[in-house]
């Protein structure tokens, strides 16, 4: 599997059941990385992806992603705070 490009975020691999994230960004944009790609993996998995112009797909998984994010800091906010390096 090759590494992700400098100014990829993540990516999903529907076909293979898989969701890169880049290692490079602190963990609150890993979660919002993770919420946006587990969307496009949706929307693989249920064939919506197939059948729907790619502009829409993204429109569709950054607005889920925004959804999910203003829901989750409102019911487990520890999710996006950021831990202290020891």
């Amino acid at each position: 599997m090759s590494e992700l490009d400098a100014d990829t975020a993540g990516d999903t691999d529907g076909m293979y059941r898989r969701i890169r994230i880049s290692k490079d960004y602190d963990s609150i944009r890993k979660w919002r990385v993770l919420m946006h790609e587990w969307m496009h993996a949706v929307m693989y998995t249920n064939g919506v992806g197939s059948v729907i112009p790619d502009e829409v797909e993204e429109i569709i998984a950054q607005s889920v992603e925004h959804a999910l994010e203003e829901f989750l800091m409102q019911i487990a906010p520890q999710l996006f705070e950021e831990r202290e390096s020891t």
